[in-house]
């Protein structure tokens, strides 16, 4: 390889190399920034996927039916309603106090609240309760925050576990109820003790499905939002250009390493190929044609 051709492929190099540079330099300009994953938000939490467990918010539905003759049939429908929103911002501080301001105006409760991280790397994880009127409000206003990484909602049924739950009341009332009478007949102190206790327990277990019906009721009625905010920096120009140089170099190494490689494959393949082929393989002998016709060899008329 003479120099001038020497140059000529160098220079190639070095142009392929800024031409590849600018259009991942545009590439990293143009495209929006892409934060680091984010993994679940509220629910990669352990902590808090304890307190959830604890926390049930639900919702009424009056439903009315017209029955022919009979007038309306109203039914109330217990449901849950969960909203979980996950969001990332560059504009952290501005964007909690916008969040402050729509929990202000839908009147929301916030029921858990986990925040950590550093100024750059700040994460806050929320369990919001809002009243049922101001669900679908809130939320549109929520998933206006940052830019929005992963949204849903699901809205289950409880009227059947509600009515499990009145039933399992009725039940246990009416069993107190049979062990007073019980103990108004009399008997030996050990056998009123026992059903002294038999009260005791089953009064406890009432107290319990009250707990737990008094969340069904008109006024503990709530829906829930699960709200992860995440903090990540804004990337400068002279970052993102860093970024598309490093990027850059990295590739076109690779490329030329790939390169590089096939051609020494190639080249030992064709030194291999040669080798065998003269090893190998015998080449035929030359004969001549003599002025009469007949065939000569010439090894054989030296020899003679």
């Amino acid at each position: 390889m003479n120099k001038r051709l020497f140059k000529r492929v160098l220079f190639g190099f070095i142009i392929l190399f800024i031409f590849i540079f600018i259009l991942r330099a545009v590439y990293e300009i143009i495209t929006p920034e892409v934060f680091n994953d984010i993994t679940g938000g509220y629910s990669s939490n352990a902590a808090m996927q304890k307190d959830l467990k604890v926390i049930n918010n639900y919702a009424s539905l009056r439903m009315e039916y017209v029955q022919d003759g009979s007038g309306p049939l109203v039914m109330d429908q217990k449901y849950e309603s969960i909203a979980n929103i996950v969001s990332k911002t560059s504009s952290y501080d501005s964007d909690m106090e916008r969040f402050d301001a729509i929990m202000e105006q839908y009147q929301a409760v916030i029921q858990i609240e986990n925040r950590r991280g550093l100024t750059g790397n700040r994460r806050i994880d929320l369990v919001i309760g809002v009243r049922p009127e101001n669900f679908d409000d809130m939320q549109s206003a929520v998933l206006k925050l940052g830019i929005i990484t992963s949204s849903n909602m699901t809205k289950t049924d409880k009227t059947y576990e509600y009515r499990q739950m009145l039933a399992e009341k009725e039940t246990l009332e009416r069993r107190k109820e049979s062990y007073e009478a019980l103990k108004q007949h009399g008997g030996n102190i050990s056998e009123l003790m026992k059903l002294e206790e038999k009260i005791i327990e089953i009064e406890a277990d009432i107290r319990q499905q009250l707990i737990g019906l008094g969340e069904f009721s008109d006024e503990n009625a709530l829906c829930t939002i699960n709200f992860s905010l995440y903090e990540e920096a804004k990337v400068s120009i002279p970052g993102k250009l860093w970024s598309a140089l490093k990027w850059t170099a990295t590739t076109y190494a690779a490329i030329l390493a790939i390169v590089l490689f096939l051609t020494l494959t190639a080249f030992v393949f064709t030194a291999l190929l040669n080798y065998l082929k003269k090893t190998f393989v015998k080449e035929p002998a030359n004969n001549f044609i003599s002025e009469t016709g007949n065939e000569i060899n010439p090894d054989s008329s030296q020899g003679s």
